[in-house]
């Protein structure tokens, strides 16, 4: 399998660190806008593996997209941060122009690419992206799901000082203010979370993983 990540800042060389070093995929292909910054960080992953033991090859290359031929899966972390004060809409309009230009040149030498979105604001990026895809909604996804849900149970082990592995959780909703952690059907080794921790935390710990990066 190859899959290709699109932008080599914190996240996507992250990403490109899992990817290889799980052994997801057989090839990891970075891309990033930046003279030789996918070149270096990739270089660092590969020179990893005797080390790590994993066999999967990461390389980078600046802008050229014609190296992501045939990709199965895309990732898109490209776009630009969020600085103090801004909210995820703040990005909307920056982000979008970035996100569909990355989507056209995916397209063109990956037709058939599973597209993640994990630039900001997401929801408005991975609609973005399936606009400008013009593929099945099947193929195109946004990770914040997950990522949510991850918050939501890390901050619920930290109250309750017990291991993240032992709290199932639901979250629905935007990923943002509009998302809805769903306490009901939150258990920590099975026992309902509304029984071990008080509605004033409870809530608090809600409105923290609603803010999530700003936490």
């Amino acid at each position: 399998m190859k899959v290709t990540v699109v932008g080599a800042g914190n996240v996507g060389a992250t990403c490109a660190n899992v990817l290889a070093s799980r052994e997801i995929a057989n090839q990891i292909v970075l891309i990033d806008i930046k003279e030789g910054i996918a070149e270096g960080k990739a270089l660092d992953i590969w020179q990893t593996a005797p080390i790590n033991l994993y066999d999967s090859r990461t390389v980078g290359y600046t802008n050229d997209y014609s190296k992501t031929a045939d990709s199965d899966v895309v990732v898109i972390t490209s776009g630009l941060p969020r600085k103090p004060g801004m909210s995820r809409d703040d990005l909307i309009s920056i982000n979008a122009g970035i996100v569909k230009s990355v989507t056209e040149n995916i397209i063109q030498y990956s037709p058939n690419a599973i597209i993640i979105v994990v630039s900001n604001p997401l929801d408005v990026m991975t609609y973005c992206a399936y606009l400008t895809a013009k593929v099945d909604s099947s193929k195109v996804f946004g990770m914040a799901g997950i990522l949510d849900t991850a918050r939501y149970r890390a901050f619920l082990a930290e109250a309750l000082d017990c291991s993240p592995k032992d709290i199932q959780a639901v979250l629905m909703g935007g990923h943002g203010d509009t998302m809805v952690p769903l306490p009901r059907y939150t258990t920590v080794g099975g026992i309902p979370v509304t029984e071990l921790i008080d509605e004033t935390r409870l809530n608090a710990i809600v409105e923290r993983t609603k803010k999530g990066v700003a936490s």
